[in-house]
């Protein structure tokens, strides 16, 4: 078990991969004559940018290339920052070393997203960007977030890496800030394995995008290209045959969303009388994707005793969802340990810390809190205690039961 995708891979997904493995054109371009080339990765990127109410989508091979993509086109490298939750898949901060830029972590609020006012808290001259990540299918306080860009010219990146489906009142995430990632790996609301998209309605930027991902080449090149390259980039496309099993499961997406939010409005019913209990805020509760039911006690030590009588963990304990278990990031160490953004004199001398302790609120968050995983049995996340896409009311019933007796024996205690 993984994302609510990967439950209902069948035959739909079977015959798109037999297409293409009989067409036998493997990689996105093929010949445009041949009626056999069909093209998926284009139709992917149509598919995905009208889903997500957006002109342009560049399909790559992972979120973490879609995010490093983004950045790379919107010109931001070294000498600048880039604001990011210190709760978020590693990736969101990574992207930004790799690009040169300077990842400047900021607290989250009580969604388990960006607390806008620490983000603007913490914009310098040298802030390019804000990476807004909607963590648990969950979207950020985009309004806020959007306002504070603007206010200050800077971009909005959406990491919709694990909310692909939601919305932000009425608007779908990832068409609010200047570009937008998203993830298709076997925790993602759709999957073909591993795989990303890029999303952007600004035609500069689009072309940026393109050109990053596919060795400097305008979009769609047909043939060889001389001459209207415009910087040198490199190889993150997407394969026709990751592309037709996404076809086959995007068709899929309004059933998992809908399935997904009977469960967790379900579930959420059957507990939220115990006394103590919290939920996450939901910045719009039509809009959250509901793969994840987030539950606040009072204490840490509730907390734990919760989750180990569920064979669970609290989110302090997610191993590289959590800016202070990133070890790699603590000691600031790179591949080549050489260069921007830790090794450098971009930063006017400043000390670049990254420790323990320094997101007081982020830390008291995340170690009340732990997942019931609705339609995303992740065991580094602990949502493994709860329901999965095949789940039905019964199920769901059967594992609320059995949340309320170990919450109840603890918040009682």
């Amino acid at each position: 078990m993984a994302g609510p995708g990967i439950e209902l891979v069948g035959r739909e997904e079977i015959a798109e991969v037999l297409e293409v493995l009989e067409s036998r054109h493997l990689a996105r371009y093929g010949p445009e004559d041949d009626p056999a080339f069909g093209a998926k990765t284009y139709r992917l990127e149509q598919e995905v940018a009208r889903l997500s109410g957006v002109r342009h989508a560049v399909a790559v091979n992972s979120g973490t290339s879609a995010l490093y993509v983004a950045l790379a086109a919107l010109g931001i490298g070294s000498g600048d920052e880039v604001i990011v939750p210190g709760f978020t898949y590693v990736a969101s901060i990574s992207a930004v070393v790799y690009g040169g830029a300077l990842p400047v972590l900021a607290e989250i609020d009580e969604t388990f997203n960006l607390d806008p006012a620490d983000v603007e808290a913490r914009i310098t001259p040298r802030t390019r960007a804000i990476i807004a990540v909607h963590m648990l299918g969950n979207p950020a306080r985009l309004d806020a977030l959007r306002a504070i860009a603007d206010r200050h010219r800077l971009a909005l990146i959406e990491d919709c890496a694990q909310a692909f489906g939601a919305s932000f009142h009425g608007r779908p995430v990832g068409s609010i800030g200047e570009a937008a990632a998203l993830s298709f790996n076997i925790f993602k609301t759709i999957t073909c394995g591993d795989g990303g998209m890029v999303l952007t309605d600004d035609e500069t930027l689009y072309r940026r995008c393109f050109a990053m991902h596919d060795q400097g080449h305008a979009p769609l090149r047909l043939g060889i290209e001389i001459g209207q390259r415009p910087f040198l980039g490199l190889n993150f496309r997407m394969t026709e045959l990751n592309a037709a099993v996404l076809l086959a499961q995007v068709r899929k997406l309004d059933r998992i969303r809908t399935h997904l939010r009977a469960n967790c409005r379900l579930f959420r019913q059957l507990i939220e009388d115990l006394p103590g209990l919290r939920f996450r805020e939901l910045p719009d509760p039509d809009g959250d994707l509901a793969t994840h039911l987030v539950v606040v006690f009072p204490t840490e030590a509730i907390a734990r005793a919760v989750a180990r009588d569920l064979g669970s963990r609290v989110l302090a304990d997610s191993g590289w969802h959590v800016y202070f278990n990133m070890e790699h990031l603590l000691h600031k160490r790179t591949a080549t340990m050489k260069g921007c953004p830790f090794h450098c004199d971009c930063h006017d001398g400043r000390p670049v810390e990254y420790r323990r302790g320094m997101l007081p609120r982020t830390d008291d968050l995340v170690a009340r809190a732990m997942t019931v995983g609705i339609g995303v049995a992740d065991p580094n996340l602990g949502s493994t205690s709860g329901v999965t896409m095949r789940d039905g009311a019964e199920r769901v019933r059967e594992r609320a039961a059995a949340f309320r007796a170990a919450a109840a024996r603890h918040l009682r205690a």
